[in-house]
């Protein structure tokens, strides 16, 4: 019976994500588009692929033109595209991690292989949201799950899922490392911390994932072994970024290069870190904007109130509490970050925080649907 309902939920799911395919083809949109992030990670993997290298030539090709337009202009030019290594390499600014996973992929399909990568790792994301929601509520619901994530929450369902987004990858790493640590906490905790590797300020999100399952039997033996897991992986992340960079605790966003009007190479001050100014400004637009409000793209929302009522009564208390606390706290983080509007359709930097709200979110509306059957009956 498991059996059966996990394959029809899967084809569901495969069904809602080539219709959402569909409609974004048709609506011109590339899932490598020109000069963004996707197609940069995209030379990334084909580098991989074709020379087991990090260093995508077209990045050389970049830099010098960007030197040379700098000279010629006499004005200085930023960039995103690639970082200076401690020897001057030029690599990925953005999740090296996605190009090495997309590398097979390339070679076996080609370019094809981008979108067929995201709709395998979208489907492993709706399928362990099943999963875990079904272990809160003691109760199997594909159709609120998929409906809540279809329809309630399109910054999930939409184009970073068609894309080659690599934020959809990070995401897909804590929710199925959140699924395993039920079970297995050391691989399930390694597996959620490799999302370090894709955006650096998951690291935020551990201490709540870590403990989510605190009140199942031997917490103390779960939580170390959690946290040997995220250890080992956090220790092989500072030696990776030692191996880079030039510093354990240095990361890509640290080493970002620019040009002067000169056309001469030198490391750019990123805006990272926690800003007041920035989080207690512009709360409208950052809530209901038309292009990256949260509320807009993520009409679940409007029931926060509701689940948080929910929440406090839970079977599952600190999976409720763990999740929901994990997923304020990261928006706070992102909404304190000077540039928290870079993205095009919903705010892909609150996918984490819009995820594990939907954790919660999900168990409620079953819920609520249980319970308004027992009214009637």
């Amino acid at each position: 019976m498991r059996l059966r309902r996990s394959v029809e939920f899967l084809g569901a799911s495969l069904a809602v994500l080539l219709l959402s395919s569909a409609c974004f083809h048709v609506l011109g949109f590339q899932v490598l588009p020109p000069e963004a992030p996707p197609a940069r990670n995209a030379e990334v993997a084909r580098s991989v692929w074709k020379t087991f290298s990090l260093q995508a030539p077209e990045f050389r090709v970049f830099k010098d033109e960007l030197s040379r337009l700098s000279r010629d202009s006499h004005h200085g030019y930023h960039q995103d595209v690639f970082s200076l290594g401690r020897h001057g390499e030029l690599f990925p600014k953005h999740s090296p991690l996605s190009g090495v996973v997309a590398a097979p992929f390339y070679g076996l399909f080609g370019d094809s292989g981008f979108w067929i990568l995201q709709q395998i790792l979208a489907l492993l994301l709706f399928y362990y949201t099943l999963r875990i929601t079904s272990l809160v509520d003691e109760c199997e619901s594909g159709l609120v799950t998929l409906t809540a994530l279809a329809i309630l929450s399109e910054t999930l369902v939409g184009l970073h899922c068609y894309q080659f987004s690599y934020d959809l990858h990070g995401v897909v790493l804590v929710v199925c490392g959140l699924h395993l640590m039920y079970s297995r906490p050391l691989w399930g905790s390694a597996l959620a911390t490799l999302s370090v590797f894709v955006r650096p300020s998951y690291v935020l999100l551990l201490p709540f994932l870590l403990t989510a399952w605190r009140d199942l039997p031997e917490c103390g033996a779960r939580l170390r072994n959690a946290l040997v897991g995220a250890g080992l992986v956090l220790g092989l992340y500072c030696a990776v970024n030692d191996l880079m960079w030039g510093s354990p605790f240095a990361t890509a966003y640290h080493r970002v290069a620019a040009f002067s009007p000169e056309g001469t190479l030198f490391i750019e001050d990123h805006p990272r870190g926690f800003d007041l100014n920035v989080l207690l400004s512009d709360w409208p637009r950052k809530l209901f904007g038309t292009r990256v409000g949260l509320v807009t793209f993520n009409s679940a929302l409007l029931a926060f109130p509701w689940v948080c009522a929910w929440a406090s009564r839970s079977a599952n208390k600190w999976f409720t509490f763990s999740t929901m606390a994990g997923s304020l706290a990261y928006g706070v983080y992102v909404f304190s970050y000077r540039d928290w509007d870079i993205s095009f359709i919903g705010n892909r930097f609150l996918l984490p925080s819009v995820y594990l709200y939907i954790l919660n979110f999900i168990p409620w509306c079953s819920d609520r649907l249980r319970s308004r059957r027992a009214r009637r009956a």
